[in-house]
This record gives C-alpha cells, sequence and structure tokens, in this order.
C-alpha cells in the first residue's frame, strides 16, 4: 500500500494535477454520504443523498491534460405516508475535461458533462448534456484566479450561469479555494492529521420521472466540517451544516412552468465522507 500511494502521489505531481482543480488536493476515490432531518412544518425536507465520484488525470506530452471524472448520485427524499409522492431519483455523469496550460500563467479548461438523470436510471429521454469553459491565471504562486460560463441542457429548459473561480494559500495553515456559484470553501489547518473549515455548497438538478415529468431540486448548503487523516492519503469527513432556500418543484415540456411546488423547507444536516488523497 505504501509503494501505490507513492507512485501514485508521482504520477499526480508529475502531471501538475494543481492546474486541474480549484482546490488543495485530489480524491482519486470519494464516497459521501448525507442525511437531512426532518422538519416538523415541512412535508419533504428529510433526505438521504448518496455519491461516489473519482478524478482520473492523463498527461500528454505536449503538456494537455485529459481528465475524467465520472460519479454517480442518488436522491432518496423523505415523502412522508406516500413513498409514490417523491421517487428515488439518479445520475450517472461523465465529466470529461480538456486542460491546455497556455504557459506559466494561463491555463484553459474545457470540459463536456453528460450525464443520465432519471427515476430508476431509465435511459428513455433522460440524458441530458452540458459543459463549462474557463480560464485560470495565476497572480502568484499562491494565488490563482479563473473566470467561465457553465451552461446545461436541464428538462427545464437551457441553464447558463458564469462562473468565478479562486484558488488562494493565504498562509501554512489557511486556504481558500472553490469555483462559485457551485462551491466556495475556506480551510484550517490544526495539525497533520486534522484540518476543519466551512463550506458553501450550491445544487441544482433536474431528473426526469416515469410519469414522463421531471423534478427539479436546488438546495444551498452551509456548514462546518472536520478532516480526519488516518494516514497519510485516506482522510474521513464529517461536515454538519443548514440547507437554504430549497425548492422541490415539478413540470412538464422544456420550459419552467410548474405544475407542483412541493413544501420542501430549509433544514439541518449531517455529512459522512471517505476518500483516497492526494494533498497538493
Amino acid at each position: 500500500m505504501r509503494s501505490l500511494s507513492v507512485w501514485v502521489y508521482i504520477f499526480l505531481s508529475f502531471f501538475h494535477i494543481n492546474r486541474l482543480k480549484a482546490q488543495p488536493y485530489v480524491d482519486l476515490i470519494n464516497f459521501r454520504y448525507t442525511h437531512a432531518f426532518k422538519d416538523k412544518n415541512a412535508n419533504a425536507t428529510p433526505f438521504n443523498y448518496l455519491y461516489i465520484g473519482s478524478d482520473l488525470p492523463l498527461r500528454f506530452k505536449n503538456g494537455t491534460i485529459l481528465l475524467l471524472s465520472p460519479f454517480y448520485e442518488n436522491w432518496n427524499i423523505d415523502s412522508a405516508a406516500n413513498k409514490n409522492f417523491l421517487p428515488p431519483i439518479s445520475n450517472i455523469v461523465l465529466p470529461v475535461s480538456i486542460i491546455f496550460p497556455l504557459n506559466d500563467k494561463f491555463a484553459f479548461d474545457v470540459t463536456a458533462i453528460p450525464r443520465i438523470s432519471s427515476e430508476g436510471l431509465h435511459f428513455n429521454n433522460s440524458f441530458q448534456t452540458g459543459g463549462l469553459v474557463f480560464v485560470a491565471y495565476k497572480l502568484k504562486e499562491q494565488q490563482k484566479l479563473s473566470l467561465g460560463v457553465y451552461m446545461n441542457n436541464h428538462f427545464y429548459g437551457v441553464s447558463v450561469i458564469p462562473l468565478v473561480g479562486v484558488d488562494w494559500r493565504i498562509n501554512k495553515t489557511n486556504y481558500l479555494f472553490g469555483l462559485l456559484p457551485g462551491r466556495l470553501t475556506f480551510e484550517h489547518k490544526l495539525n497533520n492529521a486534522l484540518y476543519t473549515g466551512a463550506t458553501f455548497r450550491a445544487i441544482t438538478n433536474s431528473y426526469r420521472l416515469n410519469n414522463g415529468r421531471y423534478l427539479r431540486i436546488d438546495d444551498h448548503q452551509l456548514a462546518l466540517y472536520l478532516d480526519y487523516y488516518p494516514s497519510k492519503h485516506l482522510v474521513v469527513n464529517i461536515e454538519s451544516g443548514y440547507g437554504i432556500f430549497r425548492k422541490l418543484r415539478e413540470g412538464v415540456g422544456h420550459n419552467k412552468n410548474y405544475i407542483r411546488d412541493y413544501n420542501w423547507n430549509d433544514g439541518m444536516f449531517i455529512q459522512l465522507s471517505a476518500s483516497y488523497r492526494i494533498r497538493l
């Protein structure tokens, strides 16, 4: 196991993986489970969420980097006594990124994001296409900024969102990183085994239901977290926070004329995860 860890570290260092993501680490494999707690005023606040994902890079001789980031997601939203009210829904997603290092200051990223999003992972009429492009600029050795745009052909319509990213090593113990509006994280190093911090995460997805309609999920999560490293590359995470501006809406057709708005109130959640991680 030790020789494998050394090999993976050398592999990722050689491929300059820090150009790929606005964060101080790469998770070769990540398992994540989230449980949201019941709200006495909500019809369908509680949910269970499962994520399994990976980042797999490959560098070519000209410096171009290919990054495969496949992942699987499953939402199981509680619908009280009516179990068919909100059925389990899932994603299989295969983001494929190509990163072009233009020079020592600039890098250009193009990502295609095909996905299957549906109830029961049925393939009929459940395919979505999306992608993003952005340019990263290194202000200083420890400060990088990026600008870009994200696009996705949701079942409710085409979404186009501007992106702003930051990758800033403030000092030896503090780091700020993320790509907004999707995610922003502040990390504080306590020691070699413990890291803590705060994170913001925005989620917007749409899923094809078996009745031909779609379900749109919106959640905005604010949380505190603790990372524990029992070994150099194995990390266990616990995160607790609050989901705000949550919405569950059902519609028909390629439009935003929703026919049903579920009462999905804001509330607390807890998240547990484990990763095989390479810190940069």
